[in-house]
């Protein structure tokens, strides 16, 4: 199975949040569920010097996904074609292979980047699908069929590729973790599929 990943450049992220308002308007999300979503950090570099640092997250489509392994009634699946974790339409949007989450929350306690997010209107589960919408698209043109987040990013932060081609230094430094606090989970726990860069590109 192909693996397509994340690749988050650290030093070209501006902060702009313009990620997060194509994903909200992509899904028309309700207030308090974010698929994606800009951290702040600040802190001092050794000289003293002050520093902002923006890091742009979402689910990271891992290699071997904590929340579909934790869910008990198999709401989550990976695409054959690009590895995505994605949710599975509900009963009622496809009543044979439809799944109803059961809002039990067991996909938020066991995913350690913070994926998932409960949607306390609908009492169920919500989370990127890294817009396989958009990249199965027949009539999008070509340059269309990334995520919303990555086709709206204007400097450059985020891209959307196999893994092998961003592991290859497609888009130049690819690190599995970012280096400095504040980091993420310890990507040897899920196989997560995004890559770091903290050099300007």
């Amino acid at each position: 199975m192909p693996q397509y990943g994340f690749h988050v450049n650290l030093a070209n992220c501006i902060g702009c949040r313009a990620c997060e308002a194509a994903c909200n308007q992509e899904y028309n999300q309700r207030p308090g569920v974010r698929r994606r979503q800009v951290l702040q950090s600040d802190g001092a570099l050794p000289n003293g010097k002050p520093f902002v640092r923006f890091l742009s997250l979402a689910c990271n489509h891992c290699e071997v996904p904590a929340c579909l392994n934790a869910c008990p009634v198999g709401r989550y699946a990976k695409d054959a074609n690009t590895g995505i974790v994605h949710i599975k339409p509900s009963k009622a949007e496809d009543p044979v292979n439809g799944v109803d989450c059961i809002g039990c929350r067991r996909c938020e306690a066991a995913c350690p980047y913070g994926a998932p997010q409960f949607d306390v209107e609908s009492q169920v589960m919500d989370k990127c699908d890294g817009c396989l919408h958009r990249i199965n698209s027949t009539t999008l043109p070509t340059a269309a069929r990334i995520p919303a987040c990555v086709l709206t990013c204007s400097s450059n932060a985020l891209k959307f590729a196999p893994l092998a081609d961003i592991d290859g230094g497609k888009f130049g430094e690819a690190l599995k973790s970012i280096g400095s606090a504040p980091d993420i989970a310890d990507p040897a726990l899920t196989k997560p599929s995004v890559r770091f860069s903290n050099k300007r590109a």
